[in-house]
């Protein structure tokens, strides 16, 4: 199984073979550390930010200053205890998940695509959401779309193609856009 932790650096446009453009998101993987404990298998990668106390000491293991994130990994295999983009080739399909970028609290209009009420004639409801229901069952049925906080989750993004692999600089380069912002945490898994 091919998994691989990074962050997203952004993205630019590249032109194929055929002369078509192709709009791609480049992802940076420093080589992870393949940790093995008793029944789990964790990859592990340096990256800034805090720390706690068991990152802290892992850190210092791992021989690095820096923040440690850590994932589970059942079915990784590496004889040199590393795992880097090498193991990926141009043309593989990844799924690829990340935190989407959080937009905090939004209307009706921003977030579900509703569509606004009349401008004119006295109306008030120009970006209200309307009605929300019948009199039966007397409440709000679970689900309805409404007003609320938007963005901000877990999020994957399939069948993404590995455009070019460049083992020196540790970067990936995929086919199509990757959730989350500039400089988030990524899983590229291989499918």
């Amino acid at each position: 199984m091919k998994l691989l932790l990074g962050h997203k650096i952004g993205m630019t446009q590249i032109w194929d073979n055929n002369g078509k453009l192709i709009a791609a998101t480049v992802i940076k993987a420093e080589p992870n550390v393949v940790i093995k404990e008793k029944d789990q298998t964790k990859l592990a990668v340096a990256v800034d930010g805090k720390t706690n106390k068991a990152q802290g000491y892992l850190a210092k293991k791992l021989g690095t200053k820096l923040g440690v994130w850590i994932k589970s990994a059942q079915g990784i295999e590496s004889d040199s205890g590393t795992v880097d983009v090498g193991q990926f080739s141009v043309g593989d399909n990844v799924s690829i998940t990340g935190t989407t970028k959080g937009k905090g609290f939004a209307g009706t209009i921003k977030r579900h695509n509703f569509h606004r009420g009349p401008m004119t004639h006295g109306s008030h409801n120009i970006r209200q959401p309307g009605s929300i229901g019948a009199q039966r069952p007397q409440r709000v049925p679970k689900g309805q779309k409404m007003p609320g906080h938007m963005g901000n989750v877990q999020f994957t993004a399939r069948g993404n193609k590995v455009i070019i692999v460049d083992q020196e600089d540790n970067l990936l380069i995929v086919a199509g856009a990757v959730p989350g912002p500039n400089r988030g945490k990524v899983i590229i898994k291989g499918t």
